[in-house]
């Protein structure tokens, strides 16, 4: 489900309020994947940026720690109809994780080694969803 609501904030990239499955595996460093594992987990996308997103899971992944990260943007027209996009995948690292609920975790993603086409791709969709 998309929510075209604007989080105002003095931050550098616009964020869009964003609710979308997302698949992340913990890359480095090395502790964390052996005490996480070295499999797929899916979460839900809190925001999305430019430079980054908020997700919720049930992971607490320290700060630092890089992670593989694959979502599916998509575009609805306006007759309804969705169209999806091929998967963003992108490498991001946990800058902050802080307790959202008893069981969950919000984790705060910027993302690094982004390349032009996937950056576009970003903006392109934020742009059109505000």
């Amino acid at each position: 489900m998309i929510q075209t609501i604007r989080i105002n904030d003095r931050r550098r990239y616009q964020r869009l309020a964003l609710n979308v499955s997302v698949h992340y595996r913990v890359k480095n460093p090395w502790y964390v994947r052996i005490q996480y594992g070295d499999h797929v987990t899916e979460a839900v996308t809190l925001n999305l940026s430019e430079g980054g997103m908020a997700l919720l899971t049930t992971q607490g992944i320290p700060a630092h720690t890089s992670l593989d990260i694959s979502f599916t943007l998509f575009k609805v027209d306006r007759h309804g109809e969705v169209n999806f996009f091929t998967p963003v995948e992108i490498e991001g690292e946990v800058r902050s994780t802080a307790i959202h609920d008893s069981d969950q975790y919000r984790l705060s993603i910027c993302f690094v080694k982004k390349n032009s086409q996937t950056k576009n791709r970003i903006t392109d969709f934020i742009k059109l969803a505000s």
